[in-house]
Order: structure tokens, then C-alpha cells, then sequence
């Protein structure tokens, strides 16, 4: 990761104002189909690819499985369903805030940091209404991370409307494939240049803020899927979506 400063803050605000609006909008309608269950797992990896955190199990991975989402689906999209009521997290220094499900939780922990670098690294781990953790966010990172190449399959992307401002921030879910070792899935928020299906580089998932550098992530266990079909069902499940409004919340003050 770099540590970075630009911008200018009339940009900041008006990027944030857009972006609440829009990934609060986005946030109520997904999660009026959540389901209670939330339960993807750690990555194993760098600081960049962590995956510390309890060891979860994700849902809907089999055929079956998602033949049952998206009838599921389909018929919660027809019942009148009340958005859950949300609360809103904001990191020590106000800048980075995100939504979540008023009966989660969340714990922080301090970043490592650097001389020189950005002083107010803090972890925020989100924890489901059982207590498992089901993603994280590094907020004034100093940045690490290596990369190499991948064959990488994206199953899903779109912007993240409160970080509009820096670089097109994306979330996406994607598989990578190594040459000799198993298939990792990953579901975060990156530069939109690192979402490209094919050979490319990993990239380090880092999105550089004026803050320092950031990190938003679902934990998802290794391999986490059977398949790639299976991890093109989870797509339509409560579940998912529920985690992707989530990281579409993200905002940048």
C-alpha cells in the first residue's frame, strides 16, 4: 500500500454526500430480502489477503442449492418486506463510514504503522447477530501487499458510489487461479482497473484514500466453493446480497 494525499475537499464532500444517498438507497433494498443467516469465512493470505476471524461456512453452494435460491428469491422479492433498521460506523478520524444491520457488531483494533506514514490505522471487524465475523475494513493503512499473475473470473462488479472521487473504487466477487495452488474467491472493494477477467496481475486490493490506504472485505474461507457455478448461485442469495450492500455503503468524508 502507498500512503497518499490529494484532492481537493470541496470533491471529498460532494463525493460523500452522492455516495451516502445512493449506497443507503442501495443497502435498504438489498437487505429487505436478507435473510438472518450471514456466514462467509476467513482468506488465508498477506496483510492485504488476511483471513483472521472465525472459521465460517458459506450457504447455497451446491446446484440444488441455487436452483432453491432463486426460488427463494423470487419470492421474497414479491412479499412487502420492511427494511431492517441500520446503523451507521464512522472511523476515529471521520472520514471513512459505512452502514450495517442494527443487530450487528463491530469491534476495532489498531493498524500497524509506519514512521512517516498515516498515524490513525484502525481495523473495524463486523461480526452477524451470532457473533461471527463476516468482513473487515482497514481505514489509514500504510499500505503493504504484493501481486503476481492469476487467472482471474469475475462474477460480479459495480462502483462504489461514496468513493467516486478516488479512482473508481469497485466492488466485485471474483475467483483468482494460481498455476499450483487451489482457487481463492474474494469479494472487496479495489480500483476498477484490478477487476478485469483473464490473466492479469492480482493486484493488492488496497484503494488508496487521502487518509492513507483502505482495505473493505468479506471473509470467504479457501477454496470457499466447489465451482464456479456455485459461486455464480450464491449471486442470488439474501446472503450476498446483504454483504454487497454493505460494501456499497462505503462513503469517504
Amino acid at each position: 500500500m502507498h500512503s497518499a494525499r490529494f484532492g481537493k475537499a470541496a470533491e471529498f464532500k460532494k463525493a460523500a454526500s452522492f455516495g451516502k444517498a445512493a449506497a443507503g438507497a442501495a443497502l435498504a433494498i438489498a437487505l429487505a430480502s436478507a435473510t438472518a443467516s450471514c456466514s462467509p469465512a476467513p482468506v488465508p493470505g498477506s496483510t492485504a489477503d488476511r483471513g483472521s476471524g472465525s472459521a465460517l461456512t458459506l450457504t447455497s453452494v451446491t446446484q440444488a442449492g441455487a436452483e432453491k435460491a432463486g426460488a427463494e428469491k423470487t419470492a421474497g422479492d414479491k412479499a412487502k418486506v420492511p427494511a431492517p433498521a441500520l446503523k451507521t460506523f464512522t472511523f476515529p478520524d471521520g472520514h471513512i463510514s459505512f452502514a450495517y444491520p442494527a443487530n450487528w457488531s463491530i469491534r476495532t483494533n489498531p493498524g500497524p504503522t509506519l514512521p512517516g506514514g498515516p498515524a490513525d490505522c484502525v481495523e473495524a471487524v463486523l461480526s452477524d447477530h451470532r457473533g461471527k465475523d463476516v468482513a473487515f475494513i482497514v481505514s489509514g493503512s500504510y499500505g503493504d501487499g504484493a501481486s503476481g499473475p492469476v487467472d482471474r473470473t469475475v462474477f460480479d462488479s459495480a462502483p462504489v458510489p461514496g468513493l467516486a472521487a478516488f479512482g473508481e473504487p469497485t466492488f466485485g466477487f471474483f475467483r483468482d487461479s494460481y498455476i499450483d495452488v487451489n482457487d481463492h474467491f474474494y469479494m472487496d472493494v479495489r480500483p476498477a482497473a484490478e477487476l478485469g477477467s483473464g490473466s492479469v496481475s492480482s493486484g493488492n486490493g488496497q484503494v488508496v484514500l487521502p487518509n492513507g490506504a483502505a482495505i473493505f472485505r468479506v471473509y470467504i474461507d479457501s477454496p470457499g466453493f466447489p465451482s464456479p457455478e456455485a459461486a455464480r448461485a450464491w449471486v442470488a442469495t439474501p446472503e450476498y446480497a446483504q454483504l454487497k450492500a454493505l460494501l456499497l455503503s462505503v462513503t469517504y468524508n
